[in-house]
């Protein structure tokens, strides 16, 4: 239906002379409100007449998310200035979800985490939106507060020349007039909405500057608005009928939502998710930074939902972005070589006929003695080899041998890390090794592996390997020691294999002499056995002086590991 709309709007090209002076003052006051924000990078909005839809504002998604501003339902003004000064504030106001809250797609995505907490997901951004107006609006208020006035007397008599408005606007503006402590529209009828309106504003005003405290209160703000939610809006199908008194539109959530028309009036689209991100070209970079840090440290089952609606998850895999973000910088591969660090003077000696005439040093010499004696009074300097010193070589290829088979177990939507399972820990360690590989250009290649091998060949295209760490088999356990010499024999360079696994390996002693001959050739073995207080001795017996085992007792010994391997003669 919006589309459809926003179709027909495109085609309309012709306005009424007050339409064209509208337009114009719109303009004016858009221009202050740039000034005002020290020029944001904005365009300009696109100005229409809709006198079927009331939104105000919104961003258009058929306009490469432009800004729209529906003028068509202003309200009736008497004074050019007044319609400045009407369209000025209401510029601020949205502006300022680009500028103040939520500004971005990250602290959008946080601030519907909270709300989801408590209210059901396709409702989470009337929340978040409820929350962020009053921020904004008091913010204004202490700059603009007789303009702030002005304007909210206004809407409330266009609003309600219409008819009686429902329980949530009347909430709405009680809330309004508690947070600024002030009685502005007069009207007994909205203090029946006072304990609400007290609660939520008692909230949110304390340590009113400390954004910090955002995400805890718009979950209290949630908790409390939940029962006014649910009496206002409600979930319907894509054909759902509609009460001439109420609109449809579509939440971020995907389900169809109806609400009263009112709402539209004062909120705009109550389920629109405004930041910045959403208005910007080019940012998938960004936008993939930003996903990554909001996984971290927070549930896979509270990450997917507020990410899509916030606009910051770009690549459709959600437990992909998930492990990426969790895994992000947490293990640093170095490999090291050893460079001479040339010769030092040690002591002047004597110098001597038939020494290189270029090691005779003049000023020892006369420091010696004021007449130069060849063989005598001539001196030289004695050099000896100075220490070396350590340079980080180039990330070589790197091999991913994953264990998934059944001992290493899989839950990533339990809460705990050892509800989790083994084989989330091995996941993020493979993440982190892979995407630290990725960052310094090297190839690499994955095998997962239980009764099959499963295998990435090489490659530079980390979400072709991701997809494959992301196929547990939950099977039996080969060491696939075959395929792995294999990938080694196909790398472009030596390889840096890693093997994660548990001591749930069946085939150990045919494994260890292809490890040690793919040592000798150069490629560099380290296992992490998850679940292992030590590694026994007995069990590898010489192929320890080979390769480097970890024997990782803690989940978050592997996780936190930063892995520096110091090798003199890496070729």
């Amino acid at each position: 239906m919006i589309q459809s709309r926003r179709r027909k709007e495109k085609n309309i090209k012709k306005y009424s002379e007050k339409e064209k002076r509208t337009i114009e003052l719109a303009k004016i006051a858009w221009a202050k409100t740039l000034k005002e924000f020290y020029y944001p990078p904005l365009n300009d909005p696109n100005y229409i007449f809709d006198y079927i839809h009331l939104e105000g504002f919104y961003i258009d998604p058929e306009h490469q998310w432009q800004i729209t501003m529906n003028l068509a339902n202003t309200p009736l003004l008497k004074e050019d200035q007044e319609y400045i000064d009407y369209f000025y504030i209401i510029s601020l106001h949205e502006v300022s979800h680009y500028q103040i809250i939520p500004y971005d797609g990250l602290i959008n995505a946080k601030l519907l985490r909270v709300a989801m907490k408590h209210v059901n997901q396709n409702y989470a951004p009337i929340v978040v939106n409820i929350f962020a107006d009053l921020i904004i609006d008091t913010k204004l208020y202490q700059k603009f507060p007789n303009l702030i006035e002005w304007e909210m007397i206004e809407t409330y008599k266009h609003i309600t020349s219409k008819g009686s408005i429902s329980h949530f606007s009347k909430f709405l503006f009680r809330a309004y007039e508690k947070m600024w402590n002030k009685d502005i529209l007069g009207d007994e009828a909205l203090k029946e909405m006072d304990p609400l309106a007290e609660r939520i504003t008692k909230i949110i005003l304390k340590d009113f500057e400390d954004e910090s405290t955002w995400e805890k209160k718009v979950s209290q703000v949630a908790k409390l608005l939940n029962s006014l939610i649910q009496d206002t809006f409600t979930l319907i199908g894509t054909r759902g009928i509609i009460d001439k008194n109420k609109e449809k539109r579509k939440s971020p959530g995907g389900a169809f939502v109806e609400f009263p028309k009112d709402v539209l009036e004062i909120m705009d689209n109550p389920l629109e998710n405004k930041n910045a991100d959403k208005l910007r070209e080019g940012n998938l970079d960004d936008l993939q930074q930003k996903s990554e840090e909001f996984a971290k440290d927070i549930p896979y089952s509270e990450f997917g939902g507020p990410a899509r609606q916030a606009g910051i998850l770009i690549d459709g895999n959600a437990l992909a972005t998930w492990y990426r973000g969790l895994a992000k910088n947490l293990i640093e591969i170095k490999i090291y070589e050893e460079k001479p660090g040339g010769q030092l003077p040690i002591f002047p000696e004597v110098w001597r006929i038939g020494d290189r005439i270029e090691e005779l040093d003049i000023i020892q010499s006369l420091l010696n003695s004021p007449v130069i004696i060849p063989n005598i009074t001539t001196r030289k300097w004695a050099y000896e080899e100075g220490p070396g010193h350590l340079v980080e070589k180039q990330v070589p290829d790197l091999l991913i041998v994953l264990d998934s088979s059944g001992s290493m177990k899989w839950s990533y939507t339990s809460r705990s890390i050892r509800g989790k399972g083994p084989y989330h820990t091995a996941l993020v360690a493979a993440f982190a090794s892979l995407h630290y590989a990725a960052k310094k250009g090297a190839k690499f290649s994955i095998i997962n592996f239980s009764n099959r091998a499963d295998i990435c060949q090489w490659t530079s295209d980390y979400k072709k390997a991701e997809k494959v760490l992301l196929r547990y088999q939950g099977g039996g356990t080969f060491l696939p020691i075959k395929e792995i010499a294999s990938q080694c024999e196909k790398a472009e360079r030596n390889a840096l294999v890693f093997i994660i696994t548990d001591f749930g390996i069946y085939n150990w002693s045919k494994a260890k002499k292809i490890m040690i001959n793919l040592a000798q050739k150069g490629h560099k073995i380290i296992g992490f056995f998850i679940g292992s207080t030590r590694i026994p001795k007995e069990k590898f017996k010489n192929l320890l002086d080979k390769v480097k085992f970890y024997g990782i007792e803690n989940p978050k010994d592997l996780i936190n590991l930063v892995i520096k391997e110091v090798h003199d003669n890496y070729s």
